[in-house]
């Protein structure tokens, strides 16, 4: 409870200010308290940063260069893009692919044999959307009150399937039928034409799936598809695979786009006499840039570190209170912050460890139990370690990096990437297991950099600490302002007393005086 304060009208003093300026002396450690806090936060953020940019680099290092689809990327080129084309991907063989003789595989499409309308009905006098009952006297074949529809296609094991739905005249128009038709598995598209009063029923996909070799769609009999859509099956132009030559081998295939060794082949265009040529090999650019990334990513990341690490530290500077920083301007608090947020992580341990870890990595020899790799060292690929004056970055020699991918880019992924133990394991997998090694320790002093600020790290608790001495300090200095009150209060009491004492015998002195006279 706060003491009750009384102003000095007794002994003509300023007590408030005077209480005011003893607490702000009584304060100052609680100043120093809460400075040191507010450094304790910035350095749990500037090891929260780091965590973060060392987790880009990690994640970019895994996209970039130990993905076997982003080192050992293949291209490929045709000799007419027109006629066939071809996508690789980091598994196709390298080679030469010859196409002749191609003929492109189609779907099977079926007509109505003979327009759907009675004698002297036409378009103008069908309503796709009416229901069938009123449409029938319209119509060649007899529509009953109800009527069934059978189609039957094959998948790509040559089993059937099949669509077979009964409908109501009275509340199915023939669109109906049609959206049920397009909307079923059976992979059939159906569409009628009012003008010719025609049906045109065409397999989606390409190729003989038919095991039989007939007709990839099938109408069945007796039903409203043959009886009044006029369907036969004698009337398909029916699917073709896909034929052609090969580096001189006939084969076939049911569709235009088909998988060969790790590439996608197109068929763009049936021809004769004529050989197109597709070559697959290694797409130097590809890998060369993935390379040249992942060291432009590395170099950031240390001079990033090493900068963080001998950034200089001003002891005079520490970070500024509310109250400091309500007595300064803007441009002063931003001067100010400036030189308290410099050099927190100066020498700092964990991040020096980290570096001195990566370095070593990239210096390492790569000794894999594999007498075709042909590249053991960084170094023999054009990559080369700078010396202390430009704090170990990489340096690339261009044209001996390409010339090593266009040599072996398998070597070279492996140099990186080799999931091995000890020498056996590729120079990225080690730069990467250090940069783990230093998040988890990074992580242990300061939190993981996406969570609340926490007791379960060792700044964390430091904070936690600190606030907790804080409240403690606070509680103190209400109690030392509350003594000063009271002292003060009690002064005044003794003076109003004083004060009283003097008037009454100045009054007594007074009164007998004037008796004498």
């Amino acid at each position: 409870m706060d003491t009750m304060r009384i102003t000095g009208m007794a002994s003509g003093m300023d007590i408030e200010g005077t209480v005011r300026d003893l607490m702000q002396a009584e304060r100052q450690p609680l100043v120093d308290m809460q400075q040191e806090q507010k450094e304790t936060e910035l350095k749990m953020d500037e090891y929260r940063e780091v965590n973060r940019d060392l987790m880009k680099f990690h994640d970019d290092m895994f996209e970039n260069i130990l993905m076997p689809s982003a080192m050992t990327a293949k291209e490929v080129q045709s000799s007419n893009e027109s006629l066939v084309s071809a996508e690789a991907s980091s598994s196709a063989a390298e080679g030469t692919y010859t196409f002749e003789d191609v003929e492109l595989a189609s779907s099977e499409t079926n007509v109505s044999a003979a327009p759907v309308y009675a004698e002297g009905s036409g378009s103008d006098d069908f309503d796709l959307h009416a229901p069938l009952s009123e449409m029938a006297e319209h119509l060649t074949g007899e529509v009953g009150e109800t009527f069934d529809v059978e189609l039957t296609t094959f998948n790509d094991d040559g089993e059937a399937v099949e669509f077979a739905e009964s409908y109501d005249a009275a509340t199915t128009s023939m669109n109906d039928v049609l959206e049920d038709i397009n909307a079923s598995e059976i992979g059939a598209q159906a569409f009628f034409d009012q003008n010719s009063g025609q049906l045109s029923v065409t397999r989606e996909e390409t190729g003989v799936r038919n095991p039989d070799g007939g007709a990839e769609v099938l109408f069945g009999e007796g039903n409203f598809m043959t009886d009044v859509l006029n369907m036969d099956e004698a009337n398909a132009n029916e699917a073709r695979d896909a034929s052609f030559t090969m580096n001189g081998m006939e084969t076939t295939r049911r569709d235009n786009s088909f998988e060969i060794d790790g590439m996608t082949v197109s068929l763009n265009d049936g021809f004769e006499n004529q050989q197109v040529a597709v070559e697959v090999g290694t797409d130097t650019e590809d890998i060369f840039d993935n390379i040249m990334s992942f060291v432009e990513d590395y170099n950031e990341l240390i001079n990033e570190l090493d900068d963080k690490t001998n950034e200089e530290y001003h002891r005079d500077y520490k970070p500024l209170t509310e109250e400091q920083m309500q007595e300064m301007d803007e441009r002063e608090i931003e001067m100010w912050n400036e030189q308290a947020e410099s050099g927190l992580l100066r020498n700092d341990d964990v991040i020096g460890r980290g570096l001195t870890s990566m370095r070593s990595d990239m210096y390492g020899e790569f000794t894999p139990d594999d007498e075709n790799q042909a590249f053991n060292m960084l170094p023999d690929i054009g990559i080369t370690t700078g010396d202390w004056e430009n704090r170990g970055e990489l340096q690339v020699d261009e044209d001996e990096l390409r010339a090593a991918i266009e040599e072996d880019s398998e070597s070279v992924y492996n140099l990186f990437a080799a999931n091995g133990e000890g020498e056996e394991r590729g120079i990225a997998r080690r730069v990467r297991d250090s940069v783990d090694n230093t998040m988890n320790s990074i992580a242990e002093r300061a939190g993981n950099p996406d969570m609340p600020v926490t007791e379960n790290s060792t700044l964390g608790r430091e904070i936690s600490n600190q606030n907790d001495r804080i409240i403690n300090f606070e509680r103190r200095m209400q109690q030392v302002e509350d003594r000063y009150w009271s002292e003060f209060n009690e002064m005044e009491r003794a003076m109003n007393e004083a004060n009283a004492q003097m008037q009454q015998l100045q009054s007594q002195m007074g009164g007998g005086m004037g008796g004498m006279m």
